[in-house]
Formats: C-alpha cells, sequence, structure tokens
C-alpha cells in the first residue's frame, strides 16, 4: 500500500462558540479517513452532517482559521495539520469552496489563478504557464481578463476551480462543486476528478448530486451528526436500490433525464417581461422579445453558466434597472423598478447576503412591522424545514444548507405578489429537496406567481409546472485561452 496523501485518525472536533472558552456539539466524532494517489473519496450524507468541517480538517481552516477543541490526528502531505502553520498546510492542498466568492483575495480571474503560487514565491514564468495549461484544460480561457465581479455564480465556480488547480496541490477539496453550475459544467467536473485521479492527485469531495460521479469514486463515507454512518466503496454506493439512498437521504446515483421547455403563455396574466435588452461591461447579456411567468404555478427558468439568469431576476426584482424601451407587467398592469421592489422576493445564490438576525427564529421576522411579525408561524415555519432545533443558533453558524433553507423559509414569511429562488436547492440533500420542492408549489397554489431558477434537475422532475430555456447570447470561443497584455502578477 502507497504512502496516503492524507490521513485522518480518531478526530473530534467542536466550534468554539462566542468570545469564552464554551463549545458547541461535536461537528465530528470519531472521524477516520485515509485518501491515497490517483483516488477519489466522496463525503455524503443530510446537511449540517459535517461534510465541510471535514474539508476544512483537511486544508487547515480547522483549527487554524475556525477554532474549537480538536483532538485525534490529521496528516496531509507528511505534515500534522494543527501543528503546521497555516502557510505551510494550505500548499498540500488547494479548495473550492461551496461558494467560491468567499474564497477570492483578488479583482480579476488571472490575477486569482496566481495568487496562490506567488504567495509561495513561484517563478513568474512558471506560474505563467500555469495559468495557460490550466484555462486550456479546464475550458476557461475567455474569463481569464474577466472581473471576478462580473462572472454568473456558475462562472464564479469554474474560477475557483481554476485557482485551487493552478498551484499544482496534490490534494484537491471540492465542497459542492456543482451546485450552480448547468449541466456542460457538471460534466467538466466529471472530466477533471478523473484527469486529476489519472494524474495521481488525491481528491476528496463533499457533494449531495451524485449521478455524475459514477466510475469515478473509489471511498465513499456517508455521513450524519458529525460522524460515519456508512462506507461504501463506489461500486457499492451506485449498486444500491433507490429505496436504500432515500432512507439514508441521498440523492439519487442515475442521470435524470431533463424535460423540454414547457413556456407559460403570457394571456394567463402573472409576470410578463417584453422588449427586454440588458448588457454590462460591453458584452450583450439578456434579448428577450417576451417571457412569461404564470401565476399560481412552478416557473423554472433554466440556461447555461452565463446567460443572464440571475441579471434577469434583479431586474424582475427591481435591484436593477432594465433597459430603455423594457416593459414589466404584474397582472397586466404596468410595475415600475419601485412597485417591484414591494412586490417581489428574491432568494439569492449566496444566500449569506440575505442572513442579518443574531438568531435562525429571528430571521424570519427580520424587518417586518410587529403586527405582520405576529402572523408568521415561526415555529411551523423552523419545523417544516428541517430547523426546529438550530432556533437559537446564530445563522452564520450553520451548514451551507441549513443556511439555504433558512432563507427559502424566511421567503415563505412574507407576504408578496411574486418570488424568485435562485437556485434553492444547493447545497441541499434528497430529503430538503422534496420538502422544498413541496413548499414551492404550496406557494404557487395562493396564486403568486412563483420563478425557480435552476440548473437541478432533481428539482425541476419535482415540481415545475412550466419551463422557459433563457438562451445564451455571446456564444464566441470559448476555448481558446488568453492572458491580457498586463503581468499576471496583480495587474503589473
Amino acid at each position: 500500500m502507497s504512502a496516503p496523501i492524507a490521513e485522518v485518525t480518531d478526530v473530534r472536533f467542536a466550534y468554539a462558540v462566542g468570545d469564552d472558552a464554551d463549545t458547541g456539539p461535536a461537528s465530528l466524532e470519531d472521524l477516520s479517513l485515509r485518501v491515497e494517489p490517483g483516488t477519489t473519496t466522496l463525503l455524503c450524507g443530510g446537511s449540517g452532517s459535517g461534510k465541510t468541517t471535514a474539508l476544512r480538517l483537511l486544508n487547515g481552516l480547522v483549527p487554524h482559521f475556525h477554532e474549537g477543541v480538536l483532538s485525534g490526528s490529521v496528516r496531509v502531505g507528511g505534515l500534522e495539520v494543527p501543528e503546521t502553520e497555516p502557510w505551510r498546510a494550505g500548499s498540500t492542498s488547494g479548495t473550492v469552496f461551496q461558494h467560491p466568492r468567499h474564497q477570492f483575495f483578488t479583482t480579476r480571474v488571472c490575477t486569482e489563478m496566481a495568487f496562490a503560487s506567488e504567495n509561495r514565491g513561484d517563478d513568474p514564468a512558471d506560474i505563467h504557464r500555469r495559468i495557460l495549461a490550466t484555462a486550456d484544460e479546464l475550458g476557461t480561457g475567455h474569463l481569464l481578463d474577466r472581473p471576478v465581479s462580473a462572472l454568473s455564480g456558475g462562472e464564479l465556480q469554474r474560477a475557483a476551480c481554476a485557482a485551487a488547480l493552478t498551484a499544482a496541490p496534490p490534494l484537491v477539496l471540492f465542497d459542492e462543486p456543482t451546485a450552480n453550475l448547468d449541466q456542460e459544467g457538471v460534466a467538466d467536473v466529471a472530466a477533471l476528478i478523473g484527469r486529476l485521479r489519472a494524474t495521481g492527485h488525491a481528491v476528496v469531495i463533499a457533494e449531495h448530486r451524485l449521478y455524475f460521479l459514477r466510475g469515478l469514486v473509489d471511498d465513499v463515507l456517508v455521513m450524519a451528526a458529525g460522524r460515519c454512518r456508512h462506507r461504501f466503496t463506489g461500486t457499492e454506493l451506485f449498486a444500491l436500490p433507490e429505496d436504500r439512498l432515500d432512507t439514508m437521504g441521498l440523492r439519487t446515483t442515475r442521470k435524470p433525464v431533463s424535460p423540454p421547455d414547457r413556456p407559460a403563455e403570457s394571456g394567463q396574466g402573472g409576470l410578463v417581461v417584453e422588449n427586454l435588452r440588458h448588457g454590462f461591461h460591453g458584452r450583450a447579456v439578456l434579448d428577450i422579445e417576451q417571457m412569461a411567468f404564470a401565476p399560481g404555478a412552478v416557473n423554472v427558468l433554466r440556461g447555461v453558466n452565463g446567460a443572464g439568469k440571475t441579471t434577469l431576476a434583479r431586474i424582475l426584482c427591481g435591484l436593477v434597472e432594465p433597459g430603455r424601451g423594457a416593459t414589466i407587467r404584474l397582472d397586466g398592469r404596468t410595475v415600475s423598478t419601485r412597485e417591484r421592489l414591494r412586490q417581489g422576493y428574491l432568494v439569492m445564490q449566496d444566500v449569506h447576503r440575505q442572513l442579518f438576525a443574531e438568531t435562525v427564529a429571528k430571521e424570519l421576522v427580520v424587518g417586518m412591522r410587529p403586527a405582520g411579525a405576529a402572523e408568521v408561524d415561526v415555529d411551523g415555519l423552523l419545523a417544516d424545514f428541517g430547523l426546529a432545533d438550530l432556533a437559537d443558533r446564530h445563522p452564520l453558524s450553520l451548514s451551507g444548507g441549513q443556511k439555504q433553507r433558512l432563507v427559502v423559509a424566511s421567503a415563505m414569511a412574507c407576504r408578496r405578489r411574486f418570488y424568485i429562488f435562485d437556485e434553492p436547492t444547493s447545497g441541499v440533500d434528497r430529503r430538503h429537496l422534496q420538502a422544498i420542492a413541496g413548499h414551492l408549489q404550496t406557494l404557487a397554489d395562493t396564486g403568486v406567481v412563483v420563478i425557480v431558477i435552476t440548473h437541478d434537475p432533481e428539482l425541476i422532475a419535482a415540481c415545475a409546472d412550466t419551463i422557459t430555456t433563457l438562451p445564451l447570447l455571446d456564444s464566441g470561443d470559448r476555448s481558446e485561452p488568453h492572458l491580457p497584455r498586463k503581468d499576471v502578477r496583480h495587474g503589473r
């Protein structure tokens, strides 16, 4: 047996709580795993089961950034991670976060790809070569000179993958890497994992979406409440019947079939967009002659990464002004930008931007007048979304999937005429995906307009009444990598 790239032995970890020495319940308990070169280890299980914390152990964020009480051994690349300086421990791994925007340090994709290597003191010519090679391998050459702030959620995910791989770490960690990706992007991630395994890298991936990993996984840990409850080989996992997967809260291992478009008719009322043209940074993003979203229905809006789905959502909710000549009607009446702000509610891709209260329970009624807050069944909503036991926790202390469910529950607590949910099932397990689909249908049954922006074929199959695909306007060559004329080193 070869020496492992990473080895975790009998680890227990509890996050620190508040400013004193107290800790919360253990986020990991008796965790052991061994990651060999050229293999992929999959961490799966329900939201909040400890998957992200396990990744933080391997890259040193636990305990160097996320403090708490840690026992057991964590070795990566021959280093005892908890006892190694963070900069040195970090050089042994590259990580793609669940919300990649939070891991960027520079303003452009090319400088972000150079960042870790520059900090390590690598030769500039070698950095330049690796950036071009990585961009060519991932098909992200068209993003190199783009501002990070101008990228879509899926493009951010691709840029984060490129930045993690440019430094050529022996261990690559992925936290929900397909959460905001279209089907082409999911296939690209699968191909990337295959190449990493073939070149001797070790891969650890925390994922709810499983079907794309068929044939790519060697070891599987099914997590629950911080413990490894089941261990399988990849072959064993993909041979499990659907009812067994359901019992463990795991999503399907079969590739879902994408249904054809079923657009809503503009004569049904609801929300109608006409003559909308919009762009930014000199790039046309939207050119919509007419698009309708029916009342009393779950309207799915899909399209490849960068097609402008989130931009359209921001326009509809009044966060961005539409272009000149555009008309947006609600229930047959033209509505202004200010009125759309009052009538609409947007659940963003990055839900961290929508968490403001000091407890989970207060988050459901934050910003409401007392009379309106009194009408919200806080306990019932928290129970419906599996958050009842977390009512007194700070929202930012939750796992990614728990935060996602909390913001969706907050949207349900508001009384608006139309709702837009941007990737509401990213980081969500099977049980909660089904629950969110049911809540979206219940909300639509009240007669409001419900728009769901998603790449998730399981969510589409579970709740879509209408389906509209937004086309990509910028269809130029996306494979040719190019660097800006300036040096990649922070624009010099």
